[in-house]
Protein backbone atom coordinates (compact mmCIF):
# COMPACT_ATOMS: atom_id res chain seq x y z
CA UNK A 1 0.00 0.00 0.00
CA UNK A 2 1.27 3.28 -0.77
CA UNK A 3 1.65 6.00 1.83
CA UNK A 4 -1.52 7.85 0.42
CA UNK A 5 -3.64 5.39 -0.13
CA UNK A 6 -6.85 6.02 0.35
CA UNK A 7 -7.05 9.30 -0.05
CA UNK A 8 -8.44 11.59 -2.25
CA UNK A 9 -6.08 14.71 -3.48
CA UNK A 10 -6.89 17.52 -6.13
CA UNK A 11 -4.26 18.82 -7.77
CA UNK A 12 -4.27 22.12 -9.96
CA UNK A 13 -2.43 22.94 -13.03
CA UNK A 14 -1.73 19.05 -13.47
CA UNK A 15 -2.08 18.92 -16.99
CA UNK A 16 1.52 19.10 -17.75
CA UNK A 17 4.87 19.91 -16.27
CA UNK A 18 5.38 19.64 -12.49
CA UNK A 19 1.43 19.48 -12.23
CA UNK A 20 1.45 16.12 -14.20
CA UNK A 21 4.34 14.95 -12.29
CA UNK A 22 2.58 15.52 -8.99
CA UNK A 23 -0.54 13.92 -10.12
CA UNK A 24 1.17 10.61 -11.73
CA UNK A 25 3.32 10.48 -8.21
CA UNK A 26 0.36 10.97 -5.78
CA UNK A 27 -1.63 8.62 -7.85
CA UNK A 28 1.31 5.96 -7.76
CA UNK A 29 1.43 6.40 -3.91
CA UNK A 30 -2.39 5.43 -3.58
CA UNK A 31 -4.61 8.09 -3.91
CA UNK A 32 -7.15 9.45 -6.13
CA UNK A 33 -6.48 12.04 -8.43
CA UNK A 34 -8.69 15.44 -9.77
CA UNK A 35 -6.73 16.62 -12.48
CA UNK A 36 -7.34 20.25 -13.10
CA UNK A 37 -6.32 22.12 -15.85
CA UNK A 38 -7.13 24.73 -18.26
CA UNK A 39 -6.92 22.60 -21.02
CA UNK A 40 -9.19 19.88 -21.26
CA UNK A 41 -7.02 17.42 -23.80
CA UNK A 42 -3.94 18.03 -21.14
CA UNK A 43 -6.34 17.16 -18.33
CA UNK A 44 -8.00 14.14 -19.90
CA UNK A 45 -3.84 13.11 -20.81
CA UNK A 46 -3.16 12.52 -17.26
CA UNK A 47 -6.10 10.96 -15.83
CA UNK A 48 -5.63 8.32 -18.76
CA UNK A 49 -2.58 7.73 -17.94
CA UNK A 50 -3.22 7.33 -14.02
CA UNK A 51 -5.94 5.14 -15.02
CA UNK A 52 -3.27 3.11 -17.22
CA UNK A 53 -1.71 2.41 -14.09
CA UNK A 54 -4.38 1.21 -12.40
CA UNK A 55 -5.53 4.37 -10.47
CA UNK A 56 -8.24 6.16 -9.98
CA UNK A 57 -8.60 9.98 -11.42
CA UNK A 58 -11.31 12.54 -12.62
CA UNK A 59 -10.68 15.52 -14.53
CA UNK A 60 -12.10 19.32 -13.50
CA UNK A 61 -11.52 21.47 -16.50
CA UNK A 62 -10.99 25.27 -16.40
CA UNK A 63 -9.40 28.76 -14.79
CA UNK A 64 -8.65 28.17 -10.78
CA UNK A 65 -9.01 32.10 -11.89
CA UNK A 66 -13.07 31.57 -12.40
CA UNK A 67 -14.38 30.82 -8.19
CA UNK A 68 -16.81 28.52 -9.79
CA UNK A 69 -13.73 26.17 -11.05
CA UNK A 70 -12.54 25.82 -7.53
CA UNK A 71 -15.89 25.30 -6.16
CA UNK A 72 -16.50 22.48 -8.76
CA UNK A 73 -12.74 20.51 -8.11
CA UNK A 74 -13.12 20.11 -4.83
CA UNK A 75 -17.10 19.35 -4.70
CA UNK A 76 -15.98 16.79 -7.92
CA UNK A 77 -13.52 15.58 -5.68
CA UNK A 78 -15.82 14.77 -2.64
CA UNK A 79 -18.42 14.01 -5.28
CA UNK A 80 -16.54 11.27 -7.09
CA UNK A 81 -14.42 10.00 -4.17
CA UNK A 82 -16.32 10.41 -0.91
CA UNK A 83 -13.66 12.88 0.23
CA UNK A 84 -10.85 15.34 0.14
CA UNK A 85 -7.76 14.39 1.51
CA UNK A 86 -5.42 16.81 -0.29
CA UNK A 87 -4.91 19.84 -2.21
CA UNK A 88 -1.77 20.57 -4.34
CA UNK A 89 -2.07 24.34 -5.71
CA UNK A 90 0.17 24.10 -8.58
CA UNK A 91 -1.56 26.19 -11.00
CA UNK A 92 0.30 28.92 -12.41
CA UNK A 93 1.22 31.47 -15.07
CA UNK A 94 4.81 32.92 -15.80
CA UNK A 95 5.15 36.26 -17.01
CA UNK A 96 8.89 36.64 -18.13
CA UNK A 97 10.05 39.83 -19.02
CA UNK A 98 11.11 43.34 -17.22
CA UNK A 99 7.79 44.81 -15.12
CA UNK A 100 7.84 48.17 -16.76
CA UNK A 101 7.56 46.36 -20.17
CA UNK A 102 4.26 44.71 -18.84
CA UNK A 103 0.65 45.39 -20.10
CA UNK A 104 -2.04 46.06 -17.80
CA UNK A 105 -3.61 42.59 -18.88
CA UNK A 106 -0.74 40.41 -18.38
CA UNK A 107 -0.37 42.06 -14.67
CA UNK A 108 -3.65 41.26 -14.18
CA UNK A 109 -3.80 37.76 -15.42
CA UNK A 110 -1.04 36.81 -13.38
CA UNK A 111 -2.39 38.09 -10.27
CA UNK A 112 -5.66 36.17 -11.07
CA UNK A 113 -4.32 32.85 -11.63
CA UNK A 114 -0.95 32.60 -9.46
CA UNK A 115 -2.41 34.75 -6.41
CA UNK A 116 -6.43 34.73 -6.43
CA UNK A 117 -6.61 31.49 -7.83
CA UNK A 118 -4.00 29.91 -5.30
CA UNK A 119 -6.13 31.52 -2.10
CA UNK A 120 -9.69 30.21 -4.09
CA UNK A 121 -8.30 27.55 -4.22
CA UNK A 122 -7.41 26.64 -0.76
CA UNK A 123 -9.68 28.41 0.90
CA UNK A 124 -12.51 26.07 -0.80
CA UNK A 125 -10.46 23.39 0.01
CA UNK A 126 -9.34 23.86 3.48
CA UNK A 127 -13.52 24.69 4.11
CA UNK A 128 -13.95 21.06 3.27
CA UNK A 129 -11.22 19.23 4.84
CA UNK A 130 -11.88 21.27 8.32
CA UNK A 131 -15.39 19.80 8.80
CA UNK A 132 -14.15 16.45 7.77
CA UNK A 133 -11.18 17.01 10.43
CA UNK A 134 -8.15 16.72 8.43
CA UNK A 135 -5.87 17.11 5.57
CA UNK A 136 -3.13 18.79 3.66
CA UNK A 137 -2.41 21.79 1.71
CA UNK A 138 0.33 22.44 -0.71
CA UNK A 139 1.42 25.59 -2.07
CA UNK A 140 3.83 26.19 -4.82
CA UNK A 141 6.51 28.99 -4.62
CA UNK A 142 9.72 30.15 -6.12
CA UNK A 143 13.33 30.74 -5.86
CA UNK A 144 12.19 34.47 -7.56
CA UNK A 145 10.30 35.52 -4.47
CA UNK A 146 14.38 36.54 -3.61
CA UNK A 147 14.70 38.20 -6.93
CA UNK A 148 15.38 37.30 -10.38
CA UNK A 149 15.99 39.57 -13.33
CA UNK A 150 13.07 39.95 -15.13
CA UNK A 151 10.79 37.90 -13.20
CA UNK A 152 9.47 40.56 -10.73
CA UNK A 153 6.05 39.92 -11.70
CA UNK A 154 6.36 36.50 -11.10
CA UNK A 155 8.30 36.41 -8.16
CA UNK A 156 5.73 39.35 -6.57
CA UNK A 157 2.93 36.29 -7.33
CA UNK A 158 4.55 33.76 -5.63
CA UNK A 159 5.77 36.42 -2.51
CA UNK A 160 1.69 36.89 -2.16
CA UNK A 161 1.33 33.42 -2.08
CA UNK A 162 4.02 32.48 0.71
CA UNK A 163 2.12 35.56 3.32
CA UNK A 164 -0.70 33.56 2.17
CA UNK A 165 0.70 29.98 2.97
CA UNK A 166 2.04 31.19 6.76
CA UNK A 167 -1.29 33.58 7.19
CA UNK A 168 -3.18 30.45 6.56
CA UNK A 169 -1.25 28.33 8.80
CA UNK A 170 -1.73 30.14 11.46
CA UNK A 171 -5.72 30.06 10.70
CA UNK A 172 -5.88 26.24 10.57
CA UNK A 173 -3.87 25.34 13.89
CA UNK A 174 -5.65 23.14 15.89
CA UNK A 175 -8.31 21.97 12.85
CA UNK A 176 -6.34 19.21 11.93
CA UNK A 177 -5.88 20.76 8.67
CA UNK A 178 -2.43 21.94 7.55
CA UNK A 179 -0.51 23.75 5.13
CA UNK A 180 2.73 23.97 3.43
CA UNK A 181 4.73 25.08 -0.03
CA UNK A 182 6.90 23.64 -2.05
CA UNK A 183 10.04 25.68 -3.73
CA UNK A 184 10.80 23.49 -6.95
CA UNK A 185 13.57 23.74 -9.28
CA UNK A 186 12.71 21.71 -12.19
CA UNK A 187 13.11 22.04 -16.18
CA UNK A 188 9.77 22.81 -17.56
CA UNK A 189 7.83 24.29 -20.40
CA UNK A 190 7.65 27.04 -18.16
CA UNK A 191 11.03 27.28 -16.86
CA UNK A 192 12.37 26.92 -20.42
CA UNK A 193 11.16 30.65 -20.70
CA UNK A 194 12.70 31.99 -17.36
CA UNK A 195 15.67 34.49 -18.16
CA UNK A 196 18.49 32.51 -16.37
CA UNK A 197 21.30 30.04 -17.26
CA UNK A 198 20.76 26.64 -18.56
CA UNK A 199 21.84 24.97 -15.94
CA UNK A 200 20.08 26.35 -13.51
CA UNK A 201 16.59 25.23 -14.97
CA UNK A 202 17.21 22.22 -13.18
CA UNK A 203 15.52 18.26 -13.38
CA UNK A 204 12.86 16.33 -14.73
CA UNK A 205 9.77 17.34 -12.69
CA UNK A 206 9.58 13.46 -11.91
CA UNK A 207 12.44 14.02 -9.35
CA UNK A 208 10.81 16.89 -7.42
CA UNK A 209 7.43 15.02 -6.94
CA UNK A 210 8.47 12.82 -4.06
CA UNK A 211 8.83 16.40 -2.10
CA UNK A 212 4.98 16.77 -2.48
CA UNK A 213 3.70 13.53 -1.48
CA UNK A 214 5.82 13.30 1.43
CA UNK A 215 4.13 17.01 2.49
CA UNK A 216 0.86 15.20 1.87
CA UNK A 217 1.27 12.23 3.81
CA UNK A 218 1.75 11.21 7.62
CA UNK A 219 5.52 11.46 7.66
CA UNK A 220 5.26 15.28 7.99
CA UNK A 221 2.57 15.86 9.72
CA UNK A 222 4.71 17.95 11.81
CA UNK A 223 5.27 20.57 9.61
CA UNK A 224 2.76 24.11 9.17
CA UNK A 225 3.66 27.05 7.24
CA UNK A 226 6.87 25.65 6.05
CA UNK A 227 8.21 26.02 2.97
CA UNK A 228 10.60 23.18 1.33
CA UNK A 229 13.13 24.25 -1.13
CA UNK A 230 13.98 21.18 -3.64
CA UNK A 231 16.05 20.35 -6.93
CA UNK A 232 15.87 16.52 -7.24
CA UNK A 233 18.89 16.77 -5.00
CA UNK A 234 19.24 18.92 -2.05
CA UNK A 235 16.47 19.48 0.41
CA UNK A 236 16.09 22.18 2.68
CA UNK A 237 14.06 24.83 4.35
CA UNK A 238 13.42 27.71 3.54
CA UNK A 239 13.85 31.06 6.36
CA UNK A 240 10.59 33.03 6.54
CA UNK A 241 11.32 36.66 6.31
CA UNK A 242 11.61 38.20 9.21
CA UNK A 243 13.36 41.23 11.29
CA UNK A 244 17.19 40.74 10.99
CA UNK A 245 18.18 43.32 14.29
CA UNK A 246 17.11 46.17 15.68
CA UNK A 247 18.43 49.60 17.17
CA UNK A 248 17.43 52.79 18.62
CA UNK A 249 18.57 56.31 19.76
CA UNK A 250 17.99 58.24 22.77
CA UNK A 251 16.66 61.19 21.02
CA UNK A 252 13.24 61.49 18.64
CA UNK A 253 14.25 59.93 15.19
CA UNK A 254 14.39 62.00 12.05
CA UNK A 255 15.15 61.16 8.71
CA UNK A 256 18.42 61.87 9.48
CA UNK A 257 18.97 59.38 12.32
CA UNK A 258 17.00 56.84 10.19
CA UNK A 259 19.83 57.70 7.71
CA UNK A 260 22.56 57.33 9.66
CA UNK A 261 21.45 54.15 11.77
CA UNK A 262 21.03 52.27 8.24
CA UNK A 263 24.36 53.52 7.05
CA UNK A 264 26.03 52.69 11.03
CA UNK A 265 24.93 49.63 13.38
CA UNK A 266 22.68 48.61 10.78
CA UNK A 267 24.76 48.54 7.89
CA UNK A 268 25.78 44.37 8.19
CA UNK A 269 22.55 43.43 8.11
CA UNK A 270 21.27 45.04 4.62
CA UNK A 271 20.47 42.24 2.70
CA UNK A 272 22.02 41.63 -0.53
CA UNK A 273 19.33 41.73 -3.70
CA UNK A 274 18.26 38.25 -5.33
CA UNK A 275 17.63 34.66 -5.61
CA UNK A 276 22.30 34.12 -7.48
CA UNK A 277 23.27 37.11 -4.68
CA UNK A 278 26.74 36.38 -2.55
CA UNK A 279 26.37 34.40 0.69
CA UNK A 280 26.56 36.94 3.62
CA UNK A 281 29.75 36.30 5.72
CA UNK A 282 29.66 33.56 8.46
CA UNK A 283 30.77 34.29 11.68
CA UNK A 284 29.59 38.50 11.78
CA UNK A 285 28.92 39.32 15.44
CA UNK A 286 26.27 42.52 15.75
CA UNK A 287 27.36 46.05 16.52
CA UNK A 288 27.72 47.10 19.87
CA UNK A 289 24.20 48.81 19.97
CA UNK A 290 22.42 46.50 18.04
CA UNK A 291 20.44 44.07 19.12
CA UNK A 292 17.48 41.29 18.07
CA UNK A 293 13.82 42.37 16.84
CA UNK A 294 12.23 43.51 19.77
Amino acid sequence: MGSLSGRAVLVTGAGRGLGRAYALAIAEAGASVAVNDVDAASALGVVDEIRARGGAAIPVVGSVADPATVERAVADCELAFGRIDGMVANAGVLSPGALVDESPEVVAETIAVNVVGVALGVAAASRRMRVAGGGSIVTVVSGSMQGLDHLALYGASKSAVLGLTLGLALELEGSGVRINAVSPLARTAMSDLMPIPDEAKGVDPALIAPAVVALLGDGTRQLNGQVVRFDGRRLGIVAAPRLAATTHAHEPWTAELVADAIDGPLAPFVQPVGLVAAVPPENVGPPENVGPPS
